[in-house]
C-alpha cells in the first residue's frame, strides 16, 4: 500500500472579509436609527393632530 498525501492550499483574503464585515454593520446601524425616527416622526405626526 502506497500512502499518498493530499495537500490544499486556502487563501483568505481578509481585506475583503473586514470590508465587507465593515459594509454590513454601516447598513445594520443604518437601519435601525432610520427605524427609530421613522417611529418618532409617527409619533410627532400622532400628536400635531
Amino acid at each position: 500500500m502506497s500512502k499518498k498525501e493530499n495537500s490544499v492550499d486556502v487563501t483568505v483574503h481578509v481585506d475583503k472579509i473586514v470590508r465587507n464585515v465593515a459594509i454590513a454593520g454601516v447598513l445594520i446601524v443604518g437601519i435601525i436609527y432610520g427605524c427609530n425616527t421613522y417611529r418618532k416622526v409617527l409619533q410627532w405626526r400622532d400628536e400635531e393632530e
